[in-house]
């Protein structure tokens, strides 16, 4: 592979920042929103582009190869079997995947937190509308879910299915291994929304024990959108039935088109869409070489040590802290406010002007720093906050 197409020069997250061209033009603290891509990932994209306009490039070869690499390496991030990994389009098909799949029985319920993002709510109350499947709501503060409030409806309600992000979109990151443990104990299965800690969060089915995950890749994986995976797990296959059907999810015989047996793959792909995203695919494939090249762990550290910095510049000031910093509940993504609530979308405006961005969201300020961010762009935050005047 080229030089310009692989991360051979970079040694450690410092020398990261080189390979973002975002960071030539702006302070961008919002990748839980999405993220840019490495220059790395533009070339590997770019490439393909070339290749397949200038010469012959067999795209059935091409998907086969690349997804055999690529399911691979996801099963590396996230330790499990590689014939356990769906490809997706985003998290939320990952989701109706595993919902319009499962068969319900009257008077078994889903349950999930009432401050989820719209993905996990939507994807539940569209099986309400369908099928009846009635959707509980556990309560919940600003993002922040009690495993007693969740115990509380597993033990009170037929539930079959309990849906949770691993970290919301206002960053409080959930116990999952606590509550995989307790979804056992109420013959309940875990489906979990991954797409605000992949790849930054240490994640791992082996300690998780969760049935599904469903990630995009357009956030923190910087990847373009319309490409996202899901695990699913052995232990559940039977239990989801595929309800899409074409050439590449079925056991087809390519040498021969008209021998129709409706007989879908044994692994994963039995539930995937038959057109591969090729550019989404190399792109992913590029974001993870480079996270696996680092280590999650060392990306996480990096962005809690830049969270730190910022929580430290902000004492004694006008701003608050309205995240939890327990280290369980601790994730890459941090809420604050002004003391005046109502000051936090003026004060997001300004900075946006100042082409420092970070996300107004419900009425909170959310900064979400990335591998490419250093300690700099949190001083540069930090003084233009203190300097607005409002």
């Amino acid at each position: 592979m080229d030089s310009v197409c692989d991360y051979k020069n970079i040694e450690n997250i410092k020398d990261v920042r080189n390979i973002f061209p975002v960071t030539k033009n702006c302070v961008y603290l919002d990748s839980a929103h999405y993220s840019q891509f490495s220059i790395v990932t533009v070339n590997r994209m770019n490439k393909f582009i070339n290749d397949f306009t200038y010469t012959n490039v067999d795209l059935g070869k091409l998907r086969y190869d690349i997804e055999n690499r690529l399911k691979s390496k996801i099963a590396n991030l996230i330790e499990c079997n590689l014939k356990d990994v769906i490809i997706t389009v985003c998290t939320t098909h990952g989701m109706n995947i595993f919902a319009n799949g499962l068969q319900f029985i009257e008077g078994e319920c889903v349950a999930y937190p009432d401050t989820e993002f719209p993905a996990i709510v939507y994807t539940w109350m569209n099986q309400e509308k369908l099928r009846g499947v009635k959707n509980i709501r556990i309560p919940s503060n600003n993002g922040k879910v009690n495993i007693s409030d969740i115990e509380n409806v597993l033990r009170n309600n037929n539930v079959k299915v309990l849906t949770v992000s691993s970290v919301g979109f206002l960053g409080f990151r959930n116990d999952l291994k606590k509550i995989s443990g307790l979804c056992r104990s109420y013959n309940c299965m875990l489906m979990v929304d991954a797409i605000q800690s992949m790849g930054i969060c240490p994640f791992s089915i082996k300690e998780t024990d969760v049935d599904f995950v469903s990630s995009g890749a357009q956030k923190w994986l910087q990847s373009p959108s319309g490409i996202g995976f899901a695990y699913i797990s052995p232990s559940v296959k039977n239990k989801i039935f595929p309800t899409y059907a074409g050439t590449t999810n079925v056991e087809f015989d390519f040498k021969n088109f008209l021998n129709y047996n409706l007989n879908f793959r044994k692994d994963g792909g039995a539930y995937e869409n038959s057109a591969a995203n090729h550019l989404g695919m190399i792109a992913l494939e590029s974001s993870l070489d480079l996270f696996l090249k680092l280590g999650v762990v060392n990306i996480y550290n990096h962005i809690l040590g830049l969270l730190d910095i910022f929580i430290e510049g902000i004492k004694n000031t006008d701003f608050i802290i309205e995240s939890d910093l327990n280290p369980v509940h601790r994730s890459n993504i941090l809420i604050f406010s002004h003391s005046d609530k109502n000051k936090n979308e003026f004060i997001q405006k300004k900075l946006d002007e100042k082409k420092i961005h970070i996300a107004l969201r419900e009425n909170f300020l959310r900064l979400s720093p990335h591998i490419f961010n250093n300690e700099n762009d949190i001083d540069i935050l930090i003084e233009n906050l203190l300097l607005l005047k409002v």
